[in-house]
């Protein structure tokens, strides 16, 4: 036994590590109800003690249970003993990466509790182990080598199980590339192992450890981690922790598949699966603390089935009829190749539209080679292009898609503005899971449409537009140069002065992306459009003269949106005066951030000197200025108010980072742009003609009042809830971003303009996404592939998970609703505030009925049924795929919440709680 591996008790644990927070007032005692803090107390020792024994330990906690803080404090007590410990986590891909790393700054604040400069800094609280990040194996190779030569102190690296398949060169001519691919990863593990000293990583942590399952696969990962990871007598690692919540994830020998790389074959031979999860493992179910109790997920999930049928188009029907009948005989069901059937109804909208090459490669990074197909292409891939494009050249358009509107139908509220009092905007949250990258576009593009009709109807009821200039409108598709015609934009001026001065404003389109066919137009007319590739700008709509006024410092209505002076209710007193090009100019916002922070020494002097233009005055208004934030105030509930009284009284700087984030996400991310416009449409018409010309201030004043009578049933109202109640936990938990960074400009919220966007392309827009999702702001509906389906927190606002296309596995499915099902999102807080009953996670499985597709969905909803328990404790057999012809009495295997449906933890944490 190594001196650093000794046995732990929780107590052990609980000095060095508070998972209650190190904040709050609770700890660790042997006699206390289990709750989750307890739990993975507990669970630290135990997979300290473990590996005290072994080379490996499992941890298969339930989804969603804090497995990445339990690593991260095995990590973190190793670094105790002995600190110069090098540690790898090996996760999916770079977004999990990006997730390890926000997560050890979390740990190292919020949990770890003395800062000892082994772990945690004294100076600022910050992890004091240097990180690494690298996604190439060649990369991480050449750090560890270099820093070995500096003597440099990094001890935390982070790779991608990605790496392990991507080590041979796209133009490798090799007709064996598993064995090439293993003789490049062997001649790594010889360089971190010489450049160790041959000892390699003191500790390596493989997150979703499932990956490795398929042991015999034959694929370049599987060869290239057998030379990477070494053989006995040269690990890559001297300890190994793995994490997965589905080791069981599809068949009884996954268990000892994933330990297989770890441990001598010999110790597996013979093992029962329950005698190696007694031996390695860690398996408890998640617990969801609420009124005095806690619930497991059968408290408080609810599946449901919605049906989708054919309207009254009978050449859709037939389209479909045709499809099942060729589908059978092109795509031999009779052979076994179910595969197809499970792309049923899939994506022909969309066949074509695009090359899906380059999205399909990025889609797939760190998935398994199984899934991955879908992403590129399936059995029926050619039979629908086909088939779709005799259709359209037959009746001009692609078939009526059922499942398509049903899902529009789920994910798009019936109205927006006329939101009753009771309405909570987490409800407009959904994801939705789907397999294939067009039928992501065409439920992107659909749901976008469906709110611009809804967008739309609001615009033309303010401007009170007769029923043929409606029409022509929506026969546009929406567009600026019919909405300009009909609004007469063209001789409209800037609602608050004749200043024509431009400033840099974030969130201008200057360029036409590839995929703004899928955004929305109604939010576009909000934007002002650059010159760009030679084309000339394309002209201001009201919409865009409006909100460039809310972001133009030099006008007064960019006092809109400003902060209150006191982050309460306060005015504002001055602005700047000053000359520029022989004109007269004012700046209105930068003075109201001049005189928040002007007294205040947590802001730092060279900020404030930047805010003064150079000769500028100060010149006072006739009256204080206020603005709608200070209205806003008034109406808050009292936990909501209490907590920007905390912050405007005691931590201002994250009072001034909120209102960055509030006035990004009202001006580029929300409906509520499009509510203010309406305001001050409404307003305008109002006015009468002398006081449309008044003063200046006078008229913000009147605009302001007017406002302030529309707040009580706003949007705007409750977005500002909704962004109050879980800005820090966004910061802290989501992005890693410090709470008070109060300069940070949320430039991330000016590019997420459409109520639903899909997750696909370039990592840094998926974390873009993960952002927006987890805010009350947009997007609303996120489409999500694979590459969400592990390792993304997308929990802080959603309750409802969809399967548009069904998962392969239970497992694949039970990690899709991991996403939202998690400890601290919006279920736990709506258990805590309601209970089980009117809170219920939903779970969607749409089908058509009366039709195929319902044999495959009814047939998996039984399997899983069947299978789900056995998973839970990890004594899953073989999952069976087959379709049963059969449409009766499969709902019945639907979950429903079940009040007394505690379970008891198949692998607990072996301590005596007495």
């Amino acid at each position: 036994m190594s001196e650093f591996w000794r046995r732990l008790k929780p107590m052990d644990v609980a000095k060095w590590i508070n998972f209650g927070g190190v904040s709050g007032e609770w700890t660790y005692a042997p006699d206390q109800p289990t709750g989750m803090a307890a739990l993975q107390t507990e669970g630290v020792a135990h997979l300290w003690s473990v590996l005290s024994r072994s080379p490996v330990a499992l941890l298969a906690d339930e989804v969603g249970m804090g497995k990445t803080f339990e690593a991260l404090g095995v990590a973190a007590l190793l670094w105790r003993k002995k600190p110069d410990a090098k540690i790898l986590v090996i996760a999916p891909n770079r977004d999990i990466c990006l997730h390890w790393q926000k997560e050890f700054g979390s740990f190292a604040r919020d949990l770890y509790v003395k800062a000892d400069d082994f772990v945690k800094s004294k100076k600022d609280g910050k992890p004091v182990p240097p990180i690494g990040a690298h996604y190439r194996l060649p990369e991480l190779t050449e750090a560890i080598e270099q820093r070995s030569k500096d003597k440099a102190p990094t001890q935390f690296y982070i790779t991608t199980i990605h790496a392990l398949s991507g080590l041979l060169d796209s133009a490798d001519a090799s007709n064996d590339k598993a064995r090439a691919a293993g003789k490049v990863a062997k001649k790594l593990h010889e360089r971190i192992l010489a450049a160790t000293g041959g000892t390699g990583f003191d500790l390596m942590i493989v997150d979703e450890a499932h990956y490795f399952r398929n042991r015999r696969g034959g694929s370049q990962r599987v060869a290239a981690a057998e030379e990477f990871f070494g053989k006995p007598e040269s690990r890559i690692a001297r300890r190994t922790l793995l994490l997965t919540a589905t080791p069981s994830h599809t068949r009884l020998g996954d268990v000892a598949n994933i330990l297989s790389y770890f441990v001598d074959q010999a110790s597996l031979e013979g093992k029962e699966v329950d005698d190696l999860m007694r031996t390695y493992a860690l398996r408890r179910f998640r617990r969801m603390e609420g009124q005095g109790t806690s619930y497991t997920k059968h408290q408080y999930r609810r599946e449901i089935a919605t049906p989708c049928r054919f309207g009254d188009n009978p050449q859709d029907e037939m389209f479909f009829a045709l499809y099942q009948k060729r589908l059978i005989e092109d795509c031999g069901v009779a052979d076994e190749k179910r595969r197809a059937l499970y792309g049923y109804l899939e994506g022909f909208e969309s066949a074509g539209h695009r090359d899906l090459a380059r999205d399909a490669q990025s889609e797939n990074e760190g998935s398994d080679d199984e899934r991955s197909k879908d992403f590129r292409a399936a059995a029926d891939t050619q039979l629908l292009q086909d088939m779709s494009g005799d259709f359209r050249g037959l009746f001009g358009s692609a078939p009526d898609h059922p499942k398509y509107d049903g899902i529009v139908n789920l994910c798009t509220p019936s109205e927006l503005f006329e939101m009753a009092t009771d309405r909570c905007l987490h409800e407009d949250k959904h994801l939705v899971f789907v397999r294939r990258i067009p039928s992501v576009r065409e439920l992107t593009k659909r749901i976008n449409e469906r709110y611009d009709e809804l967008l739309a109807k609001h615009i033309a009821d303010t401007h009170g537009w007769d029923e043929e200039s409606r029409l022509r409108w929506k026969k546009s598709n929406w567009s600026r140069e019919v909405f300009n015609e009909i609004t007469g934009a063209s001789t409209r001026r800037d609602i608050d002065s004749d200043d024509d001065q431009m400033d840099e404003i974030e969130g201008e389109s200057e360029s036409v992306d590839e995929h703004d066919y899928l955004r929305s137009r109604v939010a576009d007319l909000f934007v002002t459009k650059k010159a760009a590739d030679g084309r000339p700008p394309a002209p201001p709509t009201d919409c865009s003269r409006f909100s460039l006024n809310l972001r133009k410092t030099t006008g007064i209505f960019s006092m809109l949106l400003e902060p209150a002076s006191d982050y309460q209710s306060g005015a504002y007193h001055w602005h700047y005066h000053f000359v520029q090009g022989g004109k007269q100019r004012m700046d209105f916002a930068k003075a109201a951030q001049m005189q928040r922070m002007e007294t205040r020494p947590e802001f730092p002097r060279d900020a404030l000197d930047a805010l003064r233009p150079h000769d500028g005055d100060q010149r006072e208004y006739d009256a204080p200025i206020e603005t709608i934030w200070g209205r806003v105030f008034d109406h808050l509930p009292a936990p909501q108010r209490g907590i920007l009284v905390d912050w405007a009284t005691a931590q201002p700087r994250i009072a001034e980072n909120f209102a960055n984030y509030i006035k990004a996400g009202f001006l580029f991310a929300s409906p509520v742009i499009v509510e203010l416009y309406g305001w001050y449409v409404t307003f305008e018409q109002r006015l009468a003609d002398e006081e449309k010309h008044a003063n200046v201030q006078r008229r913000y004043r009147k605009f302001l009042d007017f406002a302030d009578l529309q707040i009580p049933d706003s949007l705007l109202l409750k977005y500002f809830i909704s962004a109050i109640a879980t800005f820090e936990q966004l910061c802290t938990k989501i992005i890693d971003h410090e709470v008070d960074a109060w300069n940070k400009g949320w430039r991330t919220l000016t590019t997420l303009s459409s109520p639903a966007w899909y997750a696909s392309g370039e990592s840094s827009h998926r974390q873009h996404l993960i952002l927006g999702f987890n805010s009350p702001f947009y997007p609303n509906t996120l489409m999500a592939t694979s590459v969400f389906q592990e390792g993304v927190n997308l929990h802080l606002q959603c309750r409802k998970v969809h399967h548009y296309g069904i998962a392969w596995t239970p497992g694949d499915n039970e990690q899709r609703v991991g996403r939202v099902d998690r400890l601290f999102g919006k279920v736990n807080s709506l258990l805590q505030q309601q209970g089980p009953d009117t809170s219920a996670l939903e779970i969607n499985y749409p089908y058509l009925k009366d039709s195929f597709d319902e044999d495959q969905v009814g047939s998996f909803i039984e399997r899983k049924y069947e299978v789900e328990d056995k998973m839970d404790r990890c004594t899953q057999g073989d999952f069976d795929r087959e379709i049963h012809l059969n449409r009766s009495g499969w709902e019945v295997f639907l979950r429903k919440p079940v009040p007394d449906a505690m379970l008891s933890d198949p692998y607990p944490a072996l301590f005596s709680r007495s």
